[in-house]
């Protein structure tokens, strides 16, 4: 499951709308004469019938088989087994320049923005690189005592630890995103996955199956 986190509350992504149910017709009810016949005909085909049920046994098991040998290769991964936990946040108090000095520190490249236990927002290198001014004397300048929040991006796609992370890498390239903070069942921060996490996990053994 994806979940947008704003200002505004929570959008469930992904999620399919209830089937309408068609109301069941009425049967008619099956008198005494045609069920002994039906019966006959039952018995007069049970040898062929014993035989073909033989025959599909036979092949549903020889199918089962096949697919628990495709299962014994294939690994599926969720994202609560390569996400990174704990997270490194910020305030929404923090500044510009606090911002790029913990990016910096601990060679990450995205920041979630959490109020109290809420989450507000999330702050990319991207962000902050499309606010670097350059000055008359073509050197760089930033807006330092700028609050992050006010360039942070505030509709923060979300997932949870459950999903597979073939479904999670959809969808950071679907809405080209480098990173999906991961909520708890009660909307709390628990970790983080990002593009990186992914090329880490494919580089290792066993290999993870492209295809559901």
């Amino acid at each position: 499951m994806f979940i947008v986190y704003s200002p505004e509350g929570r959008n469930f992504i992904g999620s399919d709308p209830a089937r309408k149910v068609d109301a069941a017709s009425k049967i008619n009810p099956v008198d005494e004469t045609e069920f002994e016949e039906t019966m006959m005909e039952l018995d007069k085909d049970l040898p062929e019938r014993t035989r073909q049920h033989r025959h599909t046994h036979y092949a549903l098991n020889q199918y089962q088989k096949q697919l628990d040998a495709v299962n014994d290769r294939h690994v599926i991964v969720s994202v609560g087994e390569i996400m990174t936990s704990p997270v490194i946040t910020l305030t929404p108090q923090a500044t510009f320049a606090q911002a790029w000095s913990r990016m910096q520190t601990h060679s990450i490249q995205h920041l979630p923005i959490v109020d109290d236990t809420r989450l507000v927002g999330i702050c990319s290198s991207q962000n902050l690189l499309r606010h670097v001014i350059i000055n008359e004397t073509n050197q760089i300048t930033t807006p330092a005592d700028r609050l992050i929040i006010e360039i942070a991006q505030k509709e923060v796609m979300t997932t949870m630890m459950n999903v597979d992370v073939r479904r999670a890498a959809f969808v950071m390239t679907q809405y080209r995103i480098g990173a999906l903070p991961v909520m708890s069942e009660v909307g709390q921060l628990i970790g983080i996955i990002t593009r990186s996490d992914l090329i880490k996990r494919l580089a290792k053994l066993p290999p993870l199956e492209i295809y559901a």
